[in-house]
């Protein structure tokens, strides 16, 4: 392939026809040297029936260098691609994802990842005026909903696809009535966590309140949603839900693959009075043991909250002063 030649390629559906009638995009506007073949990518959805993304990304890496070929499609289906015949490593996941970040690796993997956050940044209008402090681990936003899939050892020749994963090889051979397809197998890589604290007195004297947990894995690859060891805390949201219960549901890379840290709940609230209440919940056991680790729900059964004290306000706390009341709450599971 010539030197000046570059291997990243963009399609959208909508130009698809105008693509196929030029396959390859240049910095010299020289013809292509390797032989060009038409695939069509088919995904298969079994393992993920109910996945609803707004776009994946089809990318081939070129086996042994950082280069690739990317093609973009709307929608939950792909389409036909061009590719020069070759050895690559590929790769799909969904690109509706503004909550993760990606960094890649030389062989092909993908790492995603989230932006730093608060840990107060679940709480609806958060400023840097809403603090309180906390060290115990770093805080990163909630990575969006992902679904991926990948292929190693993809061999593309003038007349037949070979792909590879874990568990077998597979063929698809170019006929007069058959054009050679790629059959994915997306599934989703990342969880959805939700929990609730049900039984909650004076529910009706809070003002403002927010969650967070922590002991949550940093990142994930996507190749193959192995975790990451770095245990990071998530800031997420608290509703009401009803007269006497606090609920939230937010998506996280799940558990972190080595060492565990403690899956902490925390619940922020600020009380109509003014006074300010952090409380603590050891969900671990709940997390560990649930029987999906791609849908994890966490109940705490009663929490008292404080009586807020109609009228009075308890004014401006002295910025030097944390300000915050910590309450550790036990409770049987």
């Amino acid at each position: 392939m010539h030197p000046q030649l570059t291997k990243y390629f963009s399609i959208l559906i909508a130009a698809t026809s105008s693509m196929a009638m030029n396959g390859c995009i240049y910095d010299d506007l020289k013809p292509c040297l390797g032989e060009e073949v038409d695939i069509t990518i088919v995904n298969d959805w079994a393992l993920a029936p109910d996945a609803d993304p707004e776009g994946i990304a089809y990318t081939f890496y070129i086996d042994g260098v950082k280069d690739h070929w990317r093609f973009d499609f709307p929608g939950r289906e792909a389409g036909k691609v061009i590719l020069p015949t070759g050895d690559y490593r590929f790769l799909m996941y969904n690109d509706d994802t503004s909550g993760v970040r990606f960094e890649s690796g030389d062989d092909g993997t993908m790492v995603a990842t989230s932006r730093p956050g608060h840990i107060l940044e679940g709480l609806p209008g958060w400023s840097a005026s809403d603090t309180i402090t906390y060290t115990r681990e770093k805080v990163l936003i909630c990575p969006d909903m992902m679904w991926s899939g990948s292929y190693s050892d993809v061999i593309v020749t003038y007349d037949q696809l070979t792909y590879s994963d874990s568990t077998a090889t597979y063929t698809s051979r170019l006929s007069e009535n058959n054009p050679m397809q790629l059959v994915t197998r997306p599934q989703q890589i990342v969880s959805t966590y939700s929990y609730e604290i049900v039984n909650v007195e004076n529910l009706s004297g809070v003002k403002r309140m927010c969650a967070a947990m922590s002991g949550l894995a940093a990142s994930l690859c996507v190749n193959n949603g192995l975790r990451s060891s770095q245990a990071v805390t998530l800031p997420i949201k608290a509703v009401k839900s009803g007269d006497n219960t606090i609920a939230g549901e937010f998506f996280t890379f799940g558990l972190p693959r080595a060492a565990r840290a403690p899956n902490l709940l925390y619940l922020f609230v600020w009380l109509t009075d003014g006074r300010r209440y952090v409380y603590e919940f050891d969900v671990t056991s709940q997390i560990v043991n649930a029987p999906d680790r791609l849908n994890v729900h966490v109940v705490v059964d009663s929490l008292s909250l404080p009586e807020s004290i109609p009228g009075e306000s308890v004014g401006t706390f002295d910025p030097s002063v944390d300000g915050w009341t910590h309450v550790v709450v036990n409770f049987v599971v």
